[in-house]
């Protein structure tokens, strides 16, 4: 009884000694390989490669000029942003004319075409004025030339609209520097008001210092009169002590002192005098300080009464003998020390006064001086508020908008997909159409073996084989169109040339598939399977066949589903018909060719080898 493992090594003995046999074998083992190893490769990084995309640039700015401070200063944003995207390759620019460019986005030669519009410098000098308005570049898509290569230039948007703004940032960074540069002269003329008046503050600190001291002189001079009132108290002591002593001498004099009391009667009434003065001057200023005026008025009030006691004591004199001279001694020794003191507090008192007469005056020339500075920050303040535009508070919002985002993008798509699926379906619907070829002679047969014995010539028995596949392939064709027209809204730009255009690629399709099938049996079913992989990677289906390897640059001419997909963009989103008639004669090309290949490989196997009678390969 044979064991699993023995049956199992008997089925792989069978595909020894049979070259065609051992290499299907080996490529049923390689196909994960094969399909996992080439999608791998071919996706693995797009989006590195974006500098293969051909992208066209027009540059249409006539430029414009900005006045700043009487001077003209030219400005030209579109020639920046040329030289910044020179500098940073994002896609593989191409610097041409607005009609190169409508017509390489029209045939597929570019990928996207970004315009540069005659007025974007007079919008970006718009920024320096009172009405700023937003500049605009223009994006040019067309979902015919691959759906998602409009998403790759979509997703890299907000990296061209930096470049964009680094370009107009860097054009007008010296217009708006200009008007800063006036704003800061302002400014620092403002400073120099505020040091002005700093400086003027600071005088005015000094000169009300000065009136402190003075007035604090003030104060001394009224202690030192008050201190003289003492001295005249002693003065008066010592008189007593001597005043008998004296008596008898001015008894022997006294002549001699009436006429001295004359006369200091009349020296009394002139200093009294004089002290009046000088409190009427110090006194009468609204800057004067009240309580030293007061204590002032105190010591005239003491000069007043002392200058009566004078008077008195003159007239006392005169009429007075020898009998009173004790109390006249007395007093008048009392009146002249008494009077020297309050004459000597009086002029401290008014050294005082002038002290604070000029620390007031000090304090004026401050004031002024802090009068003027300000005046100066004023004018210099308003100066540099003149230099900054004024605004409409209505127009704020699109003021801002404009100073925050100088360019805006103005996107449009010629031929838009409009969804995801549909800008896809090309290349789904061309995999769907290969797949029915290489599902379909797995269940017909590829020949017909009667007729191979039989007298009929090679072409007619070669054609009557893929008939039948051909037949359901153009079924299949059909339901997949209702379905994905009715199920799904595919709504294409063109509904029979889709329709005619999907029996033509299953038609082609069934006969590469018939081909292979009869040539190489089941080995050609993994050819198909291969064929299948690379043309995945190759057609451009999906990301732009100039993102991916070299390799599947090179295959992407080969191979027919790189033009059916190229077609049907064209039958459902619209774009260039010559796309559609370039496909229509590689599908042509290819379809004959298959089928002229198949009537060989009949005529050859009509002639009977001894291998003839194997059984060949089946799946």
């Amino acid at each position: 009884m044979m064991s699993p493992f023995r049956l199992a090594a008997a089925e792989l003995r069978r595909f020894r000694g049979h070259p065609i046999r051992t290499a299907a074998l080996v490529a049923i083992v390689l196909i994960p390989l094969v399909y996992g190893g080439l999608y791998l490769w071919f996706a693995w990084d797009p989006y590195g490669k974006l500098d293969q995309m051909p992208v066209a640039v027009v540059n249409e700015d006539t430029g414009a000029s900005v006045e700043t401070d009487g001077e003209t200063t030219p400005i030209n944003g579109g020639d920046q942003l040329v030289e910044q995207l020179k500098e940073d390759r994002i896609f593989d620019w191409q610097f041409v004319d607005a009609d190169e460019a409508a017509r390489g986005l029209q045939n597929g030669d570019y990928y996207m075409v970004i315009t540069v519009p005659e007025d974007f410098s007079t919008r970006l000098a718009s920024l320096s004025g009172t009405d700023p308005e937003q500049a605009t570049v223009e994006f040019d898509l067309n979902d015919a030339n691959g759906y998602v290569a409009g998403i790759m230039a979509s997703t890299v948007e907000s990296e061209l609209r930096n470049q964009i703004n680094t370009a107009v940032y860097v054009t007008f960074a010296t217009t708006i520097f200009g008007d800063l540069t006036d704003l800061n002269q302002g400014l620092t003329e403002a400073a120099d008001g505020a040091n002005q008046l700093a400086d003027g503050i600071g005088t005015a600190q000094d000169g009300a210092e000065t009136l402190e001291n003075g007035l604090s002189d003030l104060n001394t001079g009224a202690q030192q009169v008050a201190n003289g009132a003492d001295q005249v108290s002693d003065g008066v002591d010592q008189a007593v002590g001597v005043a008998q002593p004296v008596v008898e001498t001015l008894a022997d004099n006294w002549s001699q002192i009436q006429t001295g009391a004359s006369s200091a009667a009349d020296l009394s009434d002139r200093a009294n005098s004089d002290l009046n003065t000088v409190y009427t001057t110090l006194c009468a200023a609204d800057t004067a300080d009240a309580d030293a005026c007061a204590q002032l008025q105190t010591y005239i009030d003491d000069a007043n009464s002392v200058n009566d006691d004078i008077q008195s004591t003159n007239a006392t004199v005169q009429s007075t003998t020898t009998d009173t001279l004790d109390q006249a001694s007395n007093d008048l020794t009392a009146l002249q020390t008494g009077a020297a003191d309050v004459a000597t507090g009086a002029q401290q008192v008014a050294d005082g006064a002038s002290n604070a007469q000029t620390g007031a005056g000090d304090l004026a020339t401050g004031l002024t001086e802090l009068q003027d500075g300000a005046t100066t920050l004023a004018n210099s303040l308003t100066t540099a508020a003149e230099s900054v535009p004024s605004t409409n508070p209505a127009d704020d919002a699109d003021n801002a908008e404009a100073y925050g985002s100088p360019v805006t993008i103005d996107e449009d798509n010629r031929n838009a997909a409009g969804t995801y699926g549909r800008g896809l379906a090309p290349f789904f619907i061309a995999i769907a159409l290969w797949v029915f070829g290489l599902m379909g002679y797995l269940v017909l047969r590829t020949v017909n073996s009667r007729a191979l014995a039989g007298p009929l010539r090679s072409v007619p028995i070669a054609i009557g084989g893929w008939l039948p596949g051909a037949f359901l392939g153009v079924l299949s064709a059909l339901v997949l169109y209702l379905a994905v027209e009715l199920g799904l809204g595919l709504n294409p730009r063109d509904a029979l040339d889709t329709v005619g255009l999907s029996m033509l690629v299953i038609l082609t399709f069934t006969a590469m598939a018939h081909l292979l099938k009869l040539a190489f049996g089941t080995a050609g079913s993994l050819l198909l399977v291969v064929l299948l992989m690379l043309q995945l990677t190759s057609a451009g289906g999906l990301y732009p066949v100039e993102t991916t390897p070299k390799f599947f640059q090179v295959l992407h001419p080969l191979l027919p589903m790189s033009y059916v997909v190229d077609a049907l963009r064209v039958t459902i989103s619209g774009g260039e018909t010559s796309h559609v008639v370039r496909a229509l004669l590689v599908l042509a090309a290819y379809l004959v060719g298959s089928l002229a290949l198949s009537s060989l490989v009949v005529a050859a196997r009509r002639r009977w080898k001894p291998d003839s009678l194997n059984v060949p390969l089946q799946v």
